[in-house]
């Protein structure tokens, strides 16, 4: 090279690299969930060191993580994989419009860690072309989860070779919000009751179990017209989606009868909001008359 500006090159040998490979499927863990020192290395400078004194020390070690572990995100579903194919080949790696930059989010390298759901808004209170970049990850449990701080500087550096040079771009976490779905049929006579609410939740967990997207709205005749549709009921008296909050839930709040639109088909989500029935066994309820 001509010049030192990019560093200065090493002399002629053998350069070797070493590195640490994990091979778990599910690398994602809880705060404080890894606790034990499996194999610790140690080197003693001093020698003659007792055997028992060595063992004492190696007993010592603690470990433990302070922040949960997240970054790793189950397999994309087929629609998942088509649409983000169909965005990358438009990209062109570089990132111009709001879909370039999404779809440099998701093709993230795996080792640098791995998006669940994102989205990215200007930001109207800013005099420069500042772009606001919402982002959330998934736990061990594939629940979502606020990405790591690691996970976000990864993605900075990721963004930072492909966007516009005039772009500035602010990675926040995305507000999760929890929600529920309950409601109230009524039963053929024909039809055994119980049978007909576990067919009716069954129908809605297949719908609604998987994770929605930033700013998606949450369809509540989509909700009727689900239950109407199956053997055995007769008409669906109501339908109401509640915020889950509390132990396990999301702490973000959010006011869902406000935020119904006035014919009662939909309730409207802000862009940097993302839905989650975060425990369908539990949370979506019914009755059956």
């Amino acid at each position: 090279m001509k010049t030192d500006k990019f560093g200065i090159v090493p002399p002629v040998g053998t350069l070797t690299v070493t590195y640490r490979k994990n091979t778990s499927d599910n690398v994602n863990v809880p705060a404080e969930s890894i606790t034990e020192v499996v194999d610790p290395v140690l080197d003693f400078v001093t020698s003659g060191i007792a055997a028992n004194t060595i063992a004492t020390i190696q007993g010592s070690l603690q470990v433990t993580n302070e922040e949960p572990i997240v970054g790793d995100v189950k397999s994309l579903t087929p629609d998942e994989i088509r649409t983000r194919a169909i965005d990358a080949y438009a990209s062109q790696n570089r990132a111009v419009t709001k879909q370039d930059y999404l779809s440099a989010v998701y093709r993230m390298p795996a080792k640098f860690g791995s998006i669940k759901r994102a989205n990215i808004i200007q930001d109207k209170n800013s005099f420069k072309r500042n772009l606001n970049l919402y982002i959330v990850s998934e736990d061990a449990n594939e629940k979502l989860i606020n990405a790591s701080t690691t996970l976000k500087d990864n993605l900075k550096i990721w963004l930072n070779n492909i966007k516009m040079i005039n772009d500035t771009v602010d990675i926040l976490d995305g507000k999760i919000v929890n929600v529920g779905i309950e409601f109230e049929s009524i039963g053929s006579l024909e039809k055994s009751k119980s049978e007909v609410l576990v067919n009716s939740i069954a129908a809605l967990k297949s719908e609604f179990g998987s994770l929605f997207n930033f700013g998606a709205p949450l369809y509540v005749s989509d909700v009727y017209k689900i239950l109407n549709d199956l053997p055995g009921v007769i008409d669906v008296v109501s339908v109401k989606i509640v915020n889950k909050t509390g132990v396990g839930y999301s702490s973000a709040g959010y006011d869902v009868e406000g935020n119904l639109t006035s014919d009662g088909r939909f309730i409207r989500v802000p862009e940097n909001v993302v839905l989650e029935i975060k425990y369908p066994d539990r949370d979506i309820v019914g009755v059956v008359t």
